[in-house]
């Protein structure tokens, strides 16, 4: 009816700015003469599934309760850091880790190399590059282009070097002792030494600062050094192409072969 919707309009337009302890002359005038004509239709029976008719006030309870438990339900709902359990999408499942590419396997030692100076012999791989020794190792340590070693290469600057020298007054801890420390290898901290067996004698894998892969081994008395380059890593290989390894110390030869008439 007009009547009522204008007394709802205006109750809701004050309530809005204000809410007094007592309601104003108007409204009850207004509330009295709507009563007086609106006519009064008595109900014997009642539906069942219908509720009965609410009053303004009770409206306004409702909706400010409906406007509350929204309220809250958002909130809840999209609250910083939760992830709702309804339209949300779902949670990516964990990556699984990389498995680590496997390293190439050394190739194998197919090939085998005798000293003609050095008095030892040792298995290598296909395809390397044999350089031999044209005389005995008398000062310092062999390096890759001196002509005292015996030198295995291959691409990429890797190679395998031997050379042998007498022990002459020095014990083979001593003299093993003595070329591991020696400067020229431009050690920067303290080289880690494990023990080996070279064909049945005693040694040691000395480990240099870059990675260099050292043995030393004394038989009867003279001094074998091995060294492995370019291969960080391979110990495992370095002792396998150890384990080829024969020796033959009387076989050596200590002075330059002399020259051809």
């Amino acid at each position: 009816m007009t009547a009522n919707h204008d007394l709802e309009r205006r109750l809701a337009d004050y309530y809005e700015t204000e809410a007094p302890s007592a309601a104003p002359d108007w409204v009850l005038r207004d509330a009295l003469a709507m009563i007086d004509s609106t006519p009064q239709r008595r109900v014997l029976i009642r539906v069942p599934w219908r509720f009965p008719p609410m009053n303004t006030y009770a409206r306004f309870a409702v909706a400010a309760v409906a406007v509350i438990a929204i309220g809250a339900i958002g909130v809840a709902v999209l609250r910083p850091g939760t992830t709702p359990d309804i339209g949300g999408a779902p949670s990516p499942s964990p990556s699984a880790t990389p498995s680590p590419i496997p390293s190439p396997s050394p190739p194998a030692l197919t090939q085998s190399f005798t000293s003609a100076v050095h008095g030892f012999t040792i298995s290598y791989p296909a395809d390397w590059n044999v350089r031999a020794a044209s005389e005995p190792w008398t000062v310092g340590i062999p390096f890759q282009l001196d002509a005292f070693a015996d030198v295995i290469e291959t691409t990429g600057n890797r190679f395998l070097l031997v050379a042998s020298q007498p022990l002459g007054s020095r014990s083979g801890e001593a003299w093993s002792d003595a070329v591991s420390s020696n400067p020229d290898w431009g050690d920067t901290c303290e080289p880690a030494s494990e023990p080996v067996t070279i064909d049945g004698a005693s040694g040691v894998i000395v480990t240099h600062c870059d990675g260099t892969l050292t043995a030393l081994v004394a038989v009867a008395d003279r001094g074998y050094l091995v060294v492995l380059f370019g291969f960080d890593e391979s110990e495992a290989w370095f002792r396998e192409i150890l384990a080829s390894m024969r020796l033959d110390p009387e076989s050596a030869i200590d002075a330059p072969p002399s020259p051809s008439p």
